[in-house]
């Protein structure tokens, strides 16, 4: 295997993290009390001992080959063609991740900072610093994740100034319609917790990787964090009927917030939210880049990333989508996601116990 940036594990934490929050933050809010109400918090409790679980699995499955990525697992315990159909598999799934992050993101940005600006335009902004960071592989991205996290420690206080106007009455009683309003609302928490997948790529780049599940049982629960956090500040701040109006309560809701030095906050939020938002797009072009490599066999990963970067720009041009198109694409990744990085986990690990017992490996 070629020589490699290694990765710390704080890197490993954030990048996961980071990933996770992106996109779905703003929305999650909306998304759970449309299902259950003001009960929805309690389904983020669920998404993260689902997410625990399968991180477990992820782990484990990628211990039978510590050295490699799933790829090289694949082929180790299936073959070359096994290996070439998961690279293509990935590519289309992490393609998709990163059109619905610049789709999400831009589409936010024209309704809410620059209306007048056609979306490629955006999208092609937005490529550039993303090609220069996702060519330089995992190292650079997990510092870029550390940046963005020192950088958004200012955002969990602005949120807590608005409790001024929290009516805590909202969220009582709890479970007030039982519990299946709240069981059927577990699987909107799949869309949220998708990073985890990482795993399959990146622990060949870690430095301990001996401590790879204790960094994604902190990632999830850092994740989970953020969620319930703002799911309830969203949950006291607006009443049970107002808060499915809203698109993006967690924007709206950044009105109610005045400074003497700054009149729109929402405005400054998004502009910098950009940073959290490219925590989804920069690693997802990356892998593309890397499985479309290993799906090819040849080129650089650098020269996939900027043909890739180019059909993204091209797309964007072509058909500018729409926030019903962005719903649709949540709706698919939600099912896509659970297949690539809930069931297909708990599958190779049991695929793989089963053949290294048959072949009579003993256990890594």
């Amino acid at each position: 295997m070629k020589t490699i940036r290694q990765v710390s594990m704080l890197q490993f934490t954030l990048m996961v993290s980071a990933f996770q929050i992106s996109v779905a933050f703003l929305s999650l809010p909306r998304e759970l009390a449309r299902q259950a109400g003001t009960d929805g918090w309690i389904a983020i409790f669920f998404g993260w001992g689902m997410a625990t679980l399968a991180s477990a699995a992820l782990v484990k499955v990628m211990k039978n080959n510590p050295d490699g990525t799933i790829l090289d697992l694949l082929q180790r315990y299936m073959g070359v063609w096994a290996s070439k159909i998961a690279a293509f598999i990935f590519t289309a799934y992490y393609l998709l991740l990163a059109y619905d992050g610049f789709m999400i993101a831009t589409l936010v940005i024209k309704l809410w900072l620059l209306p007048s600006t056609y979306i490629y335009v955006l999208v092609l902004l937005l490529l550039i610093p993303t090609f220069q960071i996702a060519q330089h592989g995992f190292q650079a991205i997990g510092r870029y994740s550390e940046i963005v996290t020192l950088l958004s420690i200012w955002i969990p206080f602005v949120y807590l100034s608005t409790l001024r106007h929290a009516h805590w009455l909202y969220l009582l009683p709890v479970i007030k319609e039982g519990w299946l309003p709240v069981l059927s609302t577990i699987k909107i928490m799949v869309y949220p917790m998708l990073g985890i997948g990482l795993v399959f790529f990146l622990y060949p780049y870690l430095v301990r990787k001996d401590k790879a599940l204790r960094a994604m049982v902190i990632s999830n629960t850092l994740t989970c964090l953020v969620y319930l956090g703002i799911t309830l500040v969203c949950y006291v701040y607006f009443s049970p009927d107002e808060i499915a109006e809203y698109n993006e309560p967690v924007i709206s809701i950044m009105k109610s917030i005045e400074f003497q030095f700054i009149e729109r906050v929402e405005v400054l939020f998004i502009a910098f939210y950009l940073f959290v938002f490219s925590c989804i797009w920069i690693p997802s072009m990356h892998l593309v880049s890397m499985n479309s490599a290993w799906l090819l066999g040849k080129g650089p990963e650098r020269g996939h990333l900027a043909l890739w970067c180019f059909a993204v720009a091209v797309s964007f041009f072509i058909y500018r989508p729409s926030f019903i198109d962005a719903a649709r694409v949540n709706n698919f990744l939600n099912l896509a996601g659970f297949v690539m990085e809930f069931a297909l986990p708990a599958c190779l690990l049991l695929y793989v116990a089963i053949i290294r017992k048959v072949r009579g490996e003993k256990r890594s």
